[in-house]
């Protein structure tokens, strides 16, 4: 809830009517008014307040150089370690192929298997028997038959 803003004038504060006293200040002679100065600027015999605007710069680039060098090492590091587990891998895939084309000749064994007993009755248009594991579609070419007909076969 909101109150309404009031429509008296502002209240001011004022100096009292005739104004402030005037600060009575020491007469001193120059001699000791330099003493005093001298003395009270005590700021000037401390430390000072941090380090300069060029050193904090210096500091700054320091990190960030060291920072990216840091980066930079990081990179070469792990481009090293790709390029380590890359050669063990070019080192393993004949294995790897090898594996894979024993498994397919299984699989394409259990497909033959399956096909010549499916189509033990079955004759072409020029009454031959079927031929298992001949395509009817021929380019010339040797092909693999696809991964998936394996999955649907298997077992």
């Amino acid at each position: 809830m909101s109150f309404r803003p009031s429509t008296a004038p502002p209240i001011q504060d004022m100096p009292p009517p005739g104004g402030y006293k005037k600060v009575n200040s020491l007469k001193m002679s120059d001699r000791l008014q330099r003493f005093a100065a001298d003395f009270l600027d005590f700021g000037r015999y401390l430390p000072s307040r941090g380090p300069k605007g060029w050193q904090l710069w210096l500091g700054s680039a320091t990190l960030i150089a060291y920072g990216y060098y840091q980066i930079g090492a990081t990179n070469t590091a792990k481009i090293q370690q790709k390029m380590q587990e890359r050669k063990v891998r070019y080192a393993l895939a004949p294995l790897l192929q090898a594996e894979a084309d024993r498994e397919y000749m299984e699989r394409e064994l259990v497909a033959l298997l399956k096909e010549r007993d499916l189509m033990k009755d079955v004759k072409d248009e020029q009454g031959r028997a079927w031929e298992a594991g001949a395509s009817p579609f021929w380019g010339g070419q040797w092909m693999p038959r696809r991964i998936g007909h394996f999955m649907r076969h298997h077992g």
